[in-house]
């Protein structure tokens, strides 16, 4: 897709949408006009009982479906709190869901409920989505429970910014805050993937979201309960060091500022030094080899590995540069 800046917003916990956003300031999304194809109105009759709300007491979290009898998919942003949670059914029954395994850098996780589903939705884990096919979408956005949204593929396997998963599928989909986590259905009522993200692009407003395709091994992990992070340094605020944050700070521009180095994780067992220390952060000028000036650029470096691999970081502490070998680790606390 076209160059675009690289902004996420992960809104709160009970809007459950990723946000990502790239256009004029105050530019949320503009809803595109879309025709409801009468094939995928069946296809919503038939599987919207399905398809749940995610709730806990703050309420609405997200979006839910069965694919299995006592088993359903979601994003993993809705339910990364750990829960219990409480799912919202088509006939109106409430029930308790745990989280059962997860993968944190496709954004996918599947929940186990007592709950008996009122439909069992199939997954398409071996088809490619084409450019232009139609979709339907259904969620909890726009304060509409288990709603339809109609829309079409734009783009296959993009990597819109090193915030979210990579591989996603564009769609014009018009999703909004609670839709996370819904099926995104084909025209033979398939689920190809779960919707991750909406953004405003160069292109206009789009929505993504995380294909099946070739994922049987990540399902089945999930189900036997495997949970797996994406590798994280363990910062809180690193930013760019600009030249006029160089010129008042006293240090050379160009890097990383670490900003705040959170207690157990990866840096902090390293012995990376942030604003904690009452004095100049820790900059962080490479990894293995590589340099950074962003914290886009850091993050995209630290996400081509995985929890537990070694990475060396260039660091400028004061007038010295320190090379710093660091074990990767989920975020602290999770």
């Amino acid at each position: 897709m076209g160059r675009v800046k690289p902004w996420l917003w992960l809104l709160p916990l009970g809007l459950s949408l990723a946000l990502w956003l790239s256009g004029p300031k105050g530019t949320l999304w503009v809803e595109p006009v879309q025709a409801s194809p009468e094939a995928l109105q069946a296809v919503y009759a038939q599987a919207h009982p399905g398809v749940v709300q995610v709730r806990d007491g703050e309420g609405g979290r997200g979006t839910a479906f069965f694919y299995a009898p006592r088993l359903l998919l979601t994003a993993y942003h809705v339910v990364a709190e750990g829960g219990p949670f409480r799912l919202r059914l088509a006939t109106g029954v409430e029930a308790q869901a745990q989280v059962l395994g997860f993968h944190e850098p496709f954004d996918l996780a599947v929940l186990r409920t007592g709950a008996q589903a009122p439909r069992v939705l199939p997954l398409e884990l071996s088809r490619t989505p084409r450019v232009g096919e139609a979709l339907l979408h259904i969620g909890n956005g726009h304060n509409q429970f288990i709603a339809p949204r109609y829309g079409r593929i734009t783009r296959l396997f993009v990597d819109p910014s090193p915030f979210l998963p990579q591989g996603l599928v564009g769609t014009s989909l018009p999703l909004s805050p609670g839709d996370s986590g819904g099926p995104v259905l084909d025209l033979e009522g398939k689920v190809v993937g779960v919707a991750v993200a909406i953004g405003q692009t160069e292109e206009g407003f789009r929505s993504f979201f995380t294909p099946f395709l070739g994922r049987d091994q990540v399902l089945a992990e999930m189900e036997g309960g495997k949970r797996s992070y994406w590798p994280y340094l363990g910062l809180r605020g690193p930013r760019g060091l600009t030249p006029e944050l160089a010129r008042e700070l006293g240090l050379p521009p160009g890097g990383v500022l670490v900003g705040e180095v959170v207690p157990g994780g990866a840096a902090h067992r390293a012995g990376l030094r942030g604003l904690e220390t009452g004095g100049v952060p820790d900059v962080i000028l490479e990894v293995n080899g590589v340099k950074v000036n962003s914290f886009e650029d850091l993050l995209r470096e630290v996400r081509r590995h995985q929890v537990g691999d070694r990475i060396r970081l260039s660091v400028r502490r004061g007038g010295e540069v320190l090379q710093v070998e660091v074990e990767l680790a989920p975020f602290p606390g999770r």
